[in-house]
């Protein structure tokens, strides 16, 4: 699901409601933002590891606690929108 047009606190929502587990957010040219659903809490990833890391959560292979341990947390004012 890709969406434009709002602010990011609306699409967080957005996708929340829809039942979408990650969601992310494209910071920069190099970074994103991924946010779990269930306890919003947020990392920032580079582009190119991003696509392995929802992978690996997904397939089971790794927890989102695992993801929290392994990267920076990541919080953003936008997002209580």
């Amino acid at each position: 699901m890709y969406v434009v047009g709002t602010s990011i606190g609306k699409r967080y929502e957005r996708t929340d409601e829809l039942g979408v587990p990650l969601a992310i957010t494209e910071d920069s040219t190099t970074s994103v933002t991924l946010r779990e659903r269930d306890n919003k809490q947020q990392i920032r990833v580079s582009i190119e590891e991003v696509a392995s890391v929802v992978k690996e959560v997904t397939d089971g292979l790794n927890t989102w606690n695992d993801v929290l341990w392994k990267y920076p947390t990541h919080s953003s004012a936008a997002s209580e929108d």
